[in-house]
């Protein structure tokens, strides 16, 4: 059981965390094995392993990438093992931020967070029409731009840490 049907929503690029606050509530107070003492010690190990699954399903959902990792791991699109393939021209325009992160002080860091957030901003507005859409509808070419844009905001999201870790 993946963590859509566990918390009996269709699949989606893009999850509301909002509407599923009431499940992730019922299905931690359904398998927590504190209000399951009474039960025996293979039920108590079966109610761990659903209440952790339940868990991590919760924690997937709460963070966009994740989540579309998942999808895109259920859908057959994507493997742990990918080695993806970026733009020179995306990956030259990391590469100079990475140098201006090298060499930046406070003063730069706040404009290397507004390029980010508008790297960020532009990337989301290529695919946004294609998030909503179910993955059984998502044509080919629709998941390549999708994966595309995965792997461009999975590498700006390392850029934000680092940049965030400077700023501590």
């Amino acid at each position: 059981m993946n963590y859509f049907e566990l918390f009996e929503i269709p699949l989606q690029f893009e999850v509301d965390t909002i509407k599923i606050k009431p499940k992730f509530l019922e299905l931690s107070r359904k398998y927590h094995p504190d209000f399951h003492s009474h039960e025996s010690e293979t039920n108590q190990e079966e109610l761990i392993e659903i209440c952790a699954t339940v868990n991590k399903g919760w924690q997937v959902f709460q963070e966009p990438l994740a989540t579309l990792n998942y999808v895109l791991q259920l859908s057959g699109k994507i493997t742990e093992q990918d080695n993806p393939v970026l733009s020179a021209d995306f990956l030259m325009e990391m590469m100079e931020l990475n140098e201006l992160l090298t060499e930046s002080n406070s003063t730069h860091f706040s404009i290397l967070q507004e390029k980010l957030h508008q790297y960020k901003k532009d990337l989301y507005e290529g695919v946004k029409d294609l998030l909503v859409k179910s993955p059984a509808e998502t044509a080919e070419t629709e998941f390549e731009r999708i994966k595309e844009y995965y792997y461009k905001s999975k590498y700006l999201d390392r850029i934000q840490k680092r940049i965030e870790s400077g700023l501590s």
